[in-house]
């Protein structure tokens, strides 16, 4: 039987998070806000852009402010990861990936990274055309929380819900995909495995080695 399994992007599949606090620590520079470790962990990690930035300068931020910040954050993160001769996935993606496939299963990407950070990470890890279906911000009206992005993805896929599997790092990802209905496998690249089991996953890893089809 066929089932569709289904990977968010940054900390799922693309080893990301070194790149994402260059990233956020320049615009924050840029800002006169510090961000040490302490802070990228308390308040960025995990969370989505959105989030983020209504933490740092509070809920009543304008919308186009909002996205103005996104997109300088965004472009920070590309110049960073066009420049990194070091991408790394998270360890054993490779090889589940190429499990998936050998037994006749489908692959699905859904994030909330707008289509640069897509083809640049995918670029990078040498893995065009491995995910049928890629679903990203621009795919969609609300992103997570919101299950809209896997909702789309499954039915992309052309799959019924119980036999699709989600891959997640982040508690909004998880919230997402619990949302829309399907089981998900917490992997422990920004949070512990505790708090991702706290969120309602059905089985938290390190990474990809602990697991197998």
């Amino acid at each position: 039987m066929e089932y569709g399994f289904i990977f968010d992007m940054d900390g799922v599949v693309i080893d990301s998070n070194p790149y994402h606090k260059i990233a956020w620590g320049k615009f924050l520079k840029g800002k006169g806000i510090p961000c040490d470790e302490q802070f990228f962990d308390n308040v960025l990690s995990g969370r989505t852009g959105p989030t983020s930035l209504k933490i740092i300068f509070g809920d009543e931020l304008q919308n186009d402010l909002l996205e103005e910040y996104l997109a300088e954050v965004d472009e920070n993160y590309q110049n960073i990861l066009r420049r990194s001769e070091d991408v790394k996935p998270i360890p054993g993606l490779y090889e589940f990936l190429e499990s998936i496939r050998a037994n006749g299963h489908r692959l699905g990407l859904a994030t909330s990274a707008p289509p640069l950070n897509i083809e640049l990470g995918l670029e990078k890890l040498k893995l065009e055309g491995v995910f049928e279906v890629v679903i990203g911000k621009v795919d969609v009206l609300h992103g997570k929380p919101h299950p809209e992005v896997y909702l789309t993805t499954v039915e992309r896929l052309g799959l019924p819900l119980e036999r699709c599997i989600v891959f997640e790092d982040s508690k909004a990802g998880i919230q997402s995909a619990l949302s829309a209905g399907m089981p998900v496998v917490g992997i422990a690249s920004g949070h512990s495995k505790e708090d991702l089991l706290k969120e309602g996953v059905s089985l938290a890893v390190d990474d990809f080695r602990d697991l197998s089809l």
